[in-house]
């Protein structure tokens, strides 16, 4: 495997495994931005909690191209937290009943795009569950791989060794540090 994909909500603790994994493998990794840095970019309100339409859907394109950029500087060896589905997912569930038909088709676009960069760009995907129905974002994310029939391998999130083992055994990696080593390096 070259290019891993690593969604899930914040809840699932994705972003503190995609590290984990990185440390375990010797892999480069990219992390998505933080609001603020995007927000500041694009001269959005800081406060994100305040993002109307026009301006998440700014922040989407934004974050997206950004992180487009930044894995198009690495070699084909990289594990991104969260892929391009990040800014999809976040904008569907922020605007999940938009009655306007041209918003509405904004978000459809963007999923088709968004959907054929993932397809192309990364070779395999790996989904921490939150292992709760009440996440949104999860079950969006869900939801995007069904529609979309999205080869994915999900991971049960609750045990983060456990997790770790298997996602390194998914990318059919050598680790170079252990699962409960790597967990530490990334606290």
């Amino acid at each position: 495997m070259k290019r891993i994909a690593i969604h899930g909500s914040l809840q699932s603790g994705r972003s503190f495994l995609t590290q984990a994994l990185a440390a375990m493998t010797g892999l480069d990794f990219i992390i998505q931005l933080p609001y603020s840095t995007v927000a500041y970019k694009y001269n959005l309100d800081s406060d994100i909690e305040k993002c109307h339409w026009p301006d998440s859907f700014v922040y989407c394109l934004g974050a997206f191209t950004q992180r487009i950029l930044a894995e198009k500087r690495l070699d084909d060896l990289f594990i991104s937290d969260g892929g391009v589905f990040n800014e999809l997912s976040w904008i569907k569930c922020r605007f999940p009943h938009i009655d306007l038909i041209y918003e509405r088709s904004m978000i459809t676009s963007f999923e088709k795009v968004v959907v054929d960069y993932t397809l192309k760009e990364y070779d395999l995907i790996l989904h921490v569950d939150s292992n709760s129905a009440s996440d949104a974002i999860d079950q969006c994310l869900k939801q995007l791989y069904l529609n979309h029939r999205i080869n994915h391998q999900l991971i049960d999130g609750s045990n983060p060794e456990e997790a770790l083992n298997k996602m390194a055994e998914c990318i059919q990696a050598k680790p170079v540090l252990s699962a409960k080593h790597a967990l530490l390096k990334s606290q």
